[in-house]
């Protein structure tokens, strides 16, 4: 799914479910802004791999988690927020009528 297919998604909830209002077009912006930090987070992972190696406060290359797992698992958690105040769920998906595909 492209970015602009699902923020136009998420944006149809909203007018589907009567909540097509400031507040939570605000939210779906912010959830927007987090899929492009995820996409960001989810290259670095495939890049540099779950352990990598950084200097420690001697100098000294050690490894150790690549910090971009759990700040994977953070962001993560933050949309799953926004989608629970939003009230899209698996249950309470509006049907839409998608012409734009």
């Amino acid at each position: 799914m492209t970015r602009k297919a699902l923020e136009m998604s998420l944006l149809d909830q909203l007018r589907a479910n009567g909540a097509d209002i400031e507040v939570f077009r605000g939210l779906i912006a912010d959830y927007m802004m987090m899929f492009s930090v995820v996409e960001k987070l989810k290259s670095d992972i495939r890049k540099r791999g779950t352990i990598v190696e950084v200097p420690n406060a001697r100098g000294i290359m050690v490894k150790q988690p690549n910090s971009s797992i759990k700040e994977l698992r953070d962001t993560n958690k933050s949309m799953l927020a926004i989608l629970k105040q939003l009230n899209l769920s698996i249950d309470t998906v509006a049907a839409v009528d998608d012409d734009r595909l």
